[in-house]
Protein backbone atom coordinates (compact mmCIF):
# COMPACT_ATOMS: atom_id res chain seq x y z
CA UNK A 1 0.00 0.00 0.00
CA UNK A 2 2.82 2.40 0.88
CA UNK A 3 4.55 1.70 -2.43
CA UNK A 4 1.35 2.48 -4.34
CA UNK A 5 0.94 5.81 -2.55
CA UNK A 6 4.54 6.73 -3.28
CA UNK A 7 4.04 5.86 -6.91
CA UNK A 8 1.02 8.14 -7.13
CA UNK A 9 2.87 10.96 -5.44
CA UNK A 10 5.83 10.56 -7.75
CA UNK A 11 3.56 10.49 -10.79
CA UNK A 12 1.88 13.73 -9.76
CA UNK A 13 4.83 15.80 -10.91
CA UNK A 14 5.32 16.52 -14.60
CA UNK A 15 8.73 17.82 -15.63
CA UNK A 16 8.93 20.19 -18.58
CA UNK A 17 10.56 18.24 -21.41
CA UNK A 18 10.54 20.09 -24.70
CA UNK A 19 10.83 18.00 -27.83
CA UNK A 20 14.27 18.21 -29.44
CA UNK A 21 16.44 16.07 -31.69
CA UNK A 22 18.11 14.83 -28.50
CA UNK A 23 14.88 13.64 -26.87
CA UNK A 24 14.64 9.89 -26.09
CA UNK A 25 13.79 7.91 -29.20
CA UNK A 26 10.52 6.70 -27.67
CA UNK A 27 9.37 10.30 -27.26
CA UNK A 28 10.44 11.26 -30.77
CA UNK A 29 8.68 8.26 -32.29
CA UNK A 30 5.53 8.92 -30.28
CA UNK A 31 5.26 12.48 -31.56
CA UNK A 32 6.03 11.35 -35.10
CA UNK A 33 3.18 8.86 -34.84
CA UNK A 34 0.90 11.57 -33.48
CA UNK A 35 1.91 13.93 -36.28
CA UNK A 36 1.27 11.28 -38.92
CA UNK A 37 -2.15 10.44 -37.55
CA UNK A 38 -3.15 14.09 -37.42
CA UNK A 39 -2.03 14.53 -41.02
CA UNK A 40 -4.23 11.65 -42.14
CA UNK A 41 -7.13 12.68 -39.89
CA UNK A 42 -7.19 16.17 -41.44
CA UNK A 43 -6.47 15.64 -45.15
CA UNK A 44 -6.07 18.43 -47.67
CA UNK A 45 -3.67 21.31 -48.16
CA UNK A 46 -5.68 23.95 -46.30
CA UNK A 47 -4.49 25.32 -42.97
CA UNK A 48 -5.44 23.13 -39.98
CA UNK A 49 -6.33 24.25 -36.46
CA UNK A 50 -5.84 21.61 -33.77
CA UNK A 51 -6.96 22.25 -30.20
CA UNK A 52 -5.32 20.48 -27.27
CA UNK A 53 -7.17 20.11 -23.97
CA UNK A 54 -7.78 17.71 -21.08
CA UNK A 55 -10.31 16.96 -18.38
CA UNK A 56 -8.38 18.74 -15.64
CA UNK A 57 -5.27 20.84 -15.20
CA UNK A 58 -1.95 19.07 -14.51
CA UNK A 59 -2.74 16.35 -17.07
CA UNK A 60 0.03 17.66 -19.32
CA UNK A 61 -2.00 19.39 -22.02
CA UNK A 62 0.28 22.42 -22.40
CA UNK A 63 3.57 20.56 -22.80
CA UNK A 64 1.90 18.26 -25.31
CA UNK A 65 0.49 21.21 -27.24
CA UNK A 66 3.97 22.74 -27.38
CA UNK A 67 5.65 19.51 -28.46
CA UNK A 68 2.97 18.81 -31.04
CA UNK A 69 3.67 22.22 -32.57
CA UNK A 70 7.43 21.60 -32.46
CA UNK A 71 6.93 18.24 -34.15
CA UNK A 72 5.37 19.92 -37.18
CA UNK A 73 8.07 22.57 -37.13
CA UNK A 74 10.67 19.81 -37.42
CA UNK A 75 9.32 18.92 -40.87
CA UNK A 76 9.40 22.55 -41.99
CA UNK A 77 5.69 23.28 -41.67
CA UNK A 78 4.69 26.84 -40.83
CA UNK A 79 3.32 26.47 -37.31
CA UNK A 80 1.69 28.85 -34.85
CA UNK A 81 1.18 27.86 -31.22
CA UNK A 82 -1.52 29.89 -29.44
CA UNK A 83 -1.89 29.88 -25.66
CA UNK A 84 -5.66 30.19 -25.26
CA UNK A 85 -5.60 29.34 -21.57
CA UNK A 86 -6.27 32.91 -20.52
CA UNK A 87 -6.73 32.00 -16.85
CA UNK A 88 -3.70 29.86 -16.03
CA UNK A 89 -1.34 30.16 -19.02
CA UNK A 90 1.89 28.15 -18.93
CA UNK A 91 3.23 27.98 -22.50
CA UNK A 92 5.33 31.13 -22.24
CA UNK A 93 6.95 29.98 -19.00
CA UNK A 94 7.72 26.55 -20.45
CA UNK A 95 9.36 28.18 -23.47
CA UNK A 96 11.08 30.83 -21.33
CA UNK A 97 9.58 33.84 -23.13
CA UNK A 98 7.46 36.80 -21.94
CA UNK A 99 3.72 36.11 -21.67
CA UNK A 100 2.80 39.67 -22.62
CA UNK A 101 1.73 41.18 -24.90
CA UNK A 102 -0.35 38.35 -26.31
CA UNK A 103 -3.74 37.04 -27.35
CA UNK A 104 -5.86 38.92 -24.82
CA UNK A 105 -4.17 42.19 -25.75
CA UNK A 106 -4.84 41.54 -29.44
CA UNK A 107 -8.50 40.77 -28.86
CA UNK A 108 -9.15 44.01 -26.98
CA UNK A 109 -7.20 46.10 -29.50
CA UNK A 110 -4.33 46.99 -27.17
CA UNK A 111 -1.58 45.44 -29.31
CA UNK A 112 -0.69 44.48 -32.88
CA UNK A 113 0.04 41.02 -34.23
CA UNK A 114 3.65 41.99 -34.90
CA UNK A 115 4.05 42.92 -31.23
CA UNK A 116 2.61 39.65 -29.93
CA UNK A 117 3.64 36.80 -32.21
CA UNK A 118 7.17 35.62 -31.46
CA UNK A 119 9.34 33.37 -33.61
CA UNK A 120 11.36 30.68 -31.83
CA UNK A 121 14.09 29.72 -34.26
CA UNK A 122 15.41 26.85 -32.12
CA UNK A 123 12.01 25.12 -32.35
CA UNK A 124 11.05 26.47 -35.79
CA UNK A 125 7.64 27.66 -34.61
CA UNK A 126 5.84 30.92 -33.91
CA UNK A 127 3.97 31.45 -30.65
CA UNK A 128 1.21 33.79 -29.61
CA UNK A 129 1.32 33.84 -25.79
CA UNK A 130 -1.73 34.44 -23.64
CA UNK A 131 -1.14 38.10 -22.88
CA UNK A 132 -2.38 39.95 -19.82
CA UNK A 133 -4.91 38.11 -17.67
CA UNK A 134 -8.38 39.18 -18.76
CA UNK A 135 -11.32 39.69 -16.37
CA UNK A 136 -13.65 37.71 -18.66
CA UNK A 137 -11.68 35.25 -20.85
CA UNK A 138 -14.82 33.47 -22.03
CA UNK A 139 -16.19 36.67 -23.56
CA UNK A 140 -12.93 37.26 -25.41
CA UNK A 141 -12.76 33.75 -26.85
CA UNK A 142 -16.33 33.87 -28.18
CA UNK A 143 -15.91 37.34 -29.66
CA UNK A 144 -16.00 38.17 -33.35
CA UNK A 145 -12.40 39.36 -33.02
CA UNK A 146 -11.31 35.82 -32.09
CA UNK A 147 -13.00 34.33 -35.14
CA UNK A 148 -11.51 36.94 -37.48
CA UNK A 149 -8.04 36.52 -35.97
CA UNK A 150 -8.02 32.77 -36.58
CA UNK A 151 -9.28 33.25 -40.12
CA UNK A 152 -6.40 35.62 -40.76
CA UNK A 153 -3.84 33.25 -39.25
CA UNK A 154 -5.09 30.44 -41.50
CA UNK A 155 -3.76 32.41 -44.48
CA UNK A 156 -0.18 32.23 -43.20
CA UNK A 157 0.23 28.94 -41.31
CA UNK A 158 0.03 25.28 -42.25
CA UNK A 159 -0.87 24.27 -38.69
CA UNK A 160 -2.22 26.23 -35.76
CA UNK A 161 -2.04 24.47 -32.39
CA UNK A 162 -4.21 25.90 -29.62
CA UNK A 163 -3.63 25.16 -25.94
CA UNK A 164 -7.03 25.40 -24.24
CA UNK A 165 -8.17 25.31 -20.59
CA UNK A 166 -9.44 21.97 -19.22
CA UNK A 167 -12.82 21.00 -20.67
CA UNK A 168 -14.52 20.11 -17.38
CA UNK A 169 -13.37 23.24 -15.53
CA UNK A 170 -14.58 26.09 -17.75
CA UNK A 171 -16.59 26.43 -20.97
CA UNK A 172 -13.75 27.90 -23.04
CA UNK A 173 -12.86 24.69 -24.91
CA UNK A 174 -16.47 24.13 -25.97
CA UNK A 175 -16.74 27.75 -27.12
CA UNK A 176 -13.61 27.53 -29.27
CA UNK A 177 -14.78 24.22 -30.80
CA UNK A 178 -16.55 26.04 -33.65
CA UNK A 179 -13.27 27.61 -34.77
CA UNK A 180 -11.07 24.49 -34.85
CA UNK A 181 -10.80 21.42 -37.07
CA UNK A 182 -10.37 18.91 -34.26
CA UNK A 183 -9.40 18.17 -30.66
CA UNK A 184 -6.55 16.21 -29.15
CA UNK A 185 -7.40 15.23 -25.58
CA UNK A 186 -4.68 14.52 -23.04
CA UNK A 187 -5.31 11.81 -20.45
CA UNK A 188 -2.74 11.12 -17.77
CA UNK A 189 -1.51 7.72 -16.73
CA UNK A 190 -3.04 6.64 -13.39
CA UNK A 191 -4.56 10.11 -12.86
CA UNK A 192 -7.40 10.77 -15.33
CA UNK A 193 -10.33 8.50 -14.53
CA UNK A 194 -13.13 7.16 -16.72
CA UNK A 195 -15.78 9.54 -15.36
CA UNK A 196 -13.66 12.57 -16.17
CA UNK A 197 -13.09 11.32 -19.72
CA UNK A 198 -16.80 10.61 -20.18
CA UNK A 199 -17.70 14.09 -18.90
CA UNK A 200 -15.11 15.68 -21.18
CA UNK A 201 -16.40 13.82 -24.23
CA UNK A 202 -19.99 14.66 -23.32
CA UNK A 203 -19.32 18.38 -23.19
CA UNK A 204 -17.41 18.37 -26.46
CA UNK A 205 -20.10 16.27 -28.12
CA UNK A 206 -22.67 18.91 -27.19
CA UNK A 207 -20.43 21.49 -28.86
CA UNK A 208 -20.27 19.25 -31.96
CA UNK A 209 -16.49 19.09 -31.69
CA UNK A 210 -14.48 16.64 -33.75
CA UNK A 211 -12.32 14.39 -31.57
CA UNK A 212 -9.12 13.44 -33.37
CA UNK A 213 -7.79 11.22 -30.60
CA UNK A 214 -6.14 10.99 -27.21
CA UNK A 215 -2.61 11.54 -25.98
CA UNK A 216 -1.74 9.07 -23.24
CA UNK A 217 0.59 11.10 -21.06
CA UNK A 218 3.15 10.45 -18.31
CA UNK A 219 3.62 6.73 -18.82
CA UNK A 220 7.11 5.45 -18.15
CA UNK A 221 9.28 5.24 -21.25
CA UNK A 222 10.16 1.73 -20.12
CA UNK A 223 6.52 0.70 -20.18
CA UNK A 224 5.76 -1.46 -23.23
CA UNK A 225 2.43 0.35 -23.56
CA UNK A 226 4.07 3.78 -23.85
CA UNK A 227 4.52 3.96 -27.62
CA UNK A 228 1.45 1.91 -28.49
CA UNK A 229 -0.97 4.00 -26.45
CA UNK A 230 0.46 7.45 -27.01
CA UNK A 231 -2.04 8.08 -29.79
CA UNK A 232 -5.18 6.16 -30.53
CA UNK A 233 -8.24 7.02 -32.57
CA UNK A 234 -11.45 7.79 -30.72
CA UNK A 235 -14.92 7.08 -32.05
CA UNK A 236 -18.03 7.56 -29.94
CA UNK A 237 -21.74 7.07 -30.40
CA UNK A 238 -23.69 10.14 -31.50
Amino acid sequence: MADKKNKKKKGSKTDVQLLTENSPWQVQEAYKALRTNITFSLPGKDSKIVAVSSAFSHDGKSINAINHAISFGQIDKKVLLIDCDLRLPTCAAKLDIPATPGLSDLLVGEAKVTDCVKHLEQYRIDILPSGNIAPDPTWLLQSTQMELLLKEFRKYYDYIVIDLPPVTTVADASIVAKYVDGFLLVVRHEVTDYRAIADMLGQLRMAEAKILGFIYNDASSGDSRYYRNYYYKSYYAK
